[in-house]
């Protein structure tokens, strides 16, 4: 007996040893493979994205007091050391849990899905600790056990979180039970508030109704007077010569949609107040369906199934539910998009949609790569002679990421550079499923290029002024106009002169906002840019002038551009124009007919609490949306350190928005960081989950991991898992959810 418990102690000893130089020679080979060029790389991508929020944080307080660069201090450089500091430790942190997530599931598959607790575990007490480096960890752990044993001893209590839990679960384990729960949740604003909109939605109205009235031969002014075009400015040399009164400054698309819809409506009610409550409607149901399609997929780990019977395929448990509806019934920023119809909410809201379209198409070929038996019998040759498993991707999802596809680029027109920036990438790195990226992306682009240039082409509607994407340029120059106009090289001043007037730019520069420089207006407005007059031929030296004036005065053009744009990445920086704008601006208040009426006192109030949240410290962050765009960044940071090249595929969109608010012509301008703010939420589950779990088995119920948030994980030699609804199998039309039906 003594010798056997001797033997016994030097097992568990030679165990212990064995674990502990087990991790550490993964830690060796994760220090090694981070050392090399592409660790160093990733690594210092990293650092310049933290470089980057903390830059824009630390010259915060600098802009906002309208100063300069060069007024950069000791105080701006304590604020920029901390902001990195919080950042990249940030990146680190979710790099190393997860790198630690990843090698417990390793040693998990190891030890063959045997119960693990951790590195020391409590039914092993004579198992020796290899180092004090991780105490805390283990502390950290002790104290979990600690807490999971005193719920445990209180049987009630157990027994109420356990069905509270399950509960949860069952109420949401459908797309169209979230949808309802969030229409719910939202009723209260669509009941009081309405609809909110701003100038974009007039402008539209106005030139469905100019158009309407030209096309029943009604004379208008065109060219000789002032008229709708006018107000933005479109320049006149191109207004085709045969009177025209829509343009594509807003989507021609949505102008028609929206300009009809109320013109029905007003011709019901004598108004165009209902058709604007009829619009705020649907995207409020558009909204609904959106968002919860999306949860459900991100919920079910790409695998949304319907039940068979009796029987339930996995799903995440109910802590990320929970955190899903919080962020989407208590967020302003949700609850304002969703009756506000400017063109950003209704391109967040599709953005969304077709987000979760990408991750539940990336874990199909996640789970296809990593066929189990049943998968590998419909496999192919692929002619080098491995074996191939074959991708049938159901019709449905298809067409859901056709529809979605086709929102996004009739709301807003940057949505274009997007989708084609996507379609390219997947072309190239998945080109099995060409055929699938061509019907879904290839084809909605192309038809919707082809509509636009066709109907510029023979006149009908007038294209958008390329001036509109000059908004850093023109800031730059009306800053060197108004701080330093003797710095303008007399050639430039000259080549200038036919579409500027420099003197009025340098009156009217605002450094949140470049609409002030591009006559933007109604009439009375002073001229910066002279689209009556200019040609095509003066825009062509507008860029060689641009940057004559650059070269200059390069610290004119620095602040100008920063100016511009470090409100998106700085936290403490309050909005230029938050979506609270849209619920209680004149259009609303006091130039509709019965809206106005209608809890007129309380939409002041709604905007006065959202302000006053807001305006919170710290507290505040969370209603803004540069808040989620710096954690967005962290995030896919992380996940570039990790080498989730799958994750960083279908959100390199992510990115893209963030280069298109860097470009847009506010800063600060809530509406662009919508689409950001709407998915970091769900990325951010999709990360959790995919670490605790690993990209082969998210969601299944052979992952084993009893913390991955999913209910009905189980283990691999349980005899559950051997049952024929237990195992992965490929998705196939019967198996798509009801979700994307209502698209077709």
């Amino acid at each position: 007996m003594i010798k056997t418990a001797r033997q016994q102690s030097g097992n568990a000893e030679v165990t212990a040893v064995t674990k502990a130089a087990t991790e550490q020679d993964h830690l060796n080979r994760l220090h090694s493979r981070s050392l090399s060029f592409t660790g160093t790389l990733r690594w210092g991508i990293c650092v310049l994205a933290c470089a980057w929020i903390a830059l824009c944080t630390a010259i915060g307080p600098i802009y906002r007091a309208n100063a300069s660069i060069l007024d950069f201090s000791w105080h701006n450089l304590l604020l920029f050391i901390c902001t990195f500091a919080v950042c990249f430790a940030g990146m680190v942190v979710l790099y190393l849990w997860a790198r630690r997530a990843e090698h417990r599931r390793r040693e998990r598959e190891h030890n063959g899905n045997e119960t693990h607790r951790g590195p020391w575990n409590a039914e092993a007490p004579n198992e020796r600790r290899p180092g004090s480096g991780l105490r805390i960890r283990i502390r950290i752990q002790a104290l979990g056990v600690r807490m999971r044993n005193a719920v445990d001893g209180y049987p009630r209590l157990h027994s109420f979180g356990h069905d509270a839990g399950r509960l949860i679960i069952r109420c949401t384990d459908r797309w169209w039970k979230i949808a309802i729960i969030l229409c719910v949740g939202w009723l209260w604003a669509y009941a009081t508030l309405l609809v909110a909109f701003g100038a974009d939605v007039r402008a539209q109205v106005n030139e469905f109704n100019l158009w309407w009235a030209n096309l029943h031969g009604i004379v208008l002014p065109y060219k000789q007077g002032f008229t709708q075009m006018d107000i933005y400015p479109t320049a006149h040399y191109l207004w085709p010569e045969q009177a025209t009164y829509l343009t594509n400054q807003h989507n021609i698309v949505l102008t028609m949609v929206y300009g009809g819809i109320v013109a029905v409506c007003r011709a019901f009610s004598g108004s165009d107040d209902l058709g604007l409550v009829v619009l705020a409607g649907t995207q409020y149901l558009f909204a609904a369906f959106c968002l919860s399609v999306t949860a459900h997929r991100i919920l079910t780990f790409g695998k949304p199934y319907r039940h068979q019977g009796n029987s339930m395929k996995a799903q995440a448990g109910a802590l990320p539910r929970i955190l899903i509806l919080v962020f989407l019934l208590c967020c302003p920023l949700v609850i304002f998009s969703t009756i506000s119809i400017t063109k950003s909410p209704l391109f967040a809201f599709a953005f969304v949609w077709w987000l979760g379209i990408w991750y539940q198409l990336l874990r199909m070929r996640s789970d296809g790569m990593e066929g189990t038996k049943d998968e590998r019998r419909t496999a192919h040759d692929s002619g080098d002679g491995r074996r191939t498993p074959t991708y049938r991707i159901p019709g449905r999802l298809t067409l859901a990421m056709a529809v979605s596809t086709v929102v996004m680029l009739i709301s807003v027109k940057y949505a274009l550079y997007i989708v084609a920036i996507q379609l390219l990438v997947f072309l190239i790195a998945d080109r099995k499923r060409w055929r699938f990226y061509i019907i879904s992306l290839a084809v909605p682009l192309v038809v919707f290029q082809v509509m636009i240039s066709t109907l510029v082409g023979t006149g009908t509607i007038i294209t958008g002024d390329p001036i509109e994407s000059k908004g850093v340029q023109l800031q730059q120059i009306a800053r060197v106009a108004q701080r330093n106009p003797q710095g303008i090289p007399e050639d430039a001043r000259k080549a200038l002169e036919p579409i500027l007037d420099l003197q009025a730019m340098g009156q009217e520069y605002f450094p949140n906002d470049a609409d002030r420089v591009k006559s933007s207006g109604t009439m009375g407005k002073i001229t910066t840019y002279k689209w009556r007059t200019v040609t095509a031929h003066d825009m062509k030296a507008f860029n060689k002038a641009w940057l004559e004036i650059g070269l200059r005065n390069p610290v004119l053009y620095l602040d100008a551009f920063l100016a511009k744009s470090y409100g998106y990445f700085d936290v403490t920086d309050p909005p230029y124009v938050a979506m609270s704008y849209y619920v209680n601006n004149t259009y609303v208040q006091d130039s509709t007919v019965w809206i106005k009426g209608w809890s007129h006192d309380w939409r002041n109030s709604v905007v006065e609490r959202s302000t006053a949240w807001g305006n919170t410290p710290f507290w505040g962050w969370f209603t803004h949306g540069n808040f989620w765009v710096v954690l967005t960044l962290v995030l896919l940071g992380a996940e570039l350190l990790l080498r989730r090249w799958l994750s960083l595929a279908y959100q390199l969109p992510l990115l893209l928005l963030m280069g298109v608010m860097v470009v847009a012509p506010a800063n600060n301008f809530e509406r662009h960081m919508l689409p950001i703010a709407f998915s970091f939420v769900f990325i951010a589950i999709a990360f959790w989950q995919e670490s605790r779990c690993g990209e082969k088995h998210c969601g299944e119920k052979q992952c084993g991991e009893k913390h991955c948030g999913n209910s009905y994980s189980r283990d691999d030699h349980s005899p559950e898992s051997n049952r024929p609804e237990c195992r992965s199998r490929e998705l196939s039309d019967h198996d798509v959810p009801d979700d994307d039906k209502l698209a077709s």
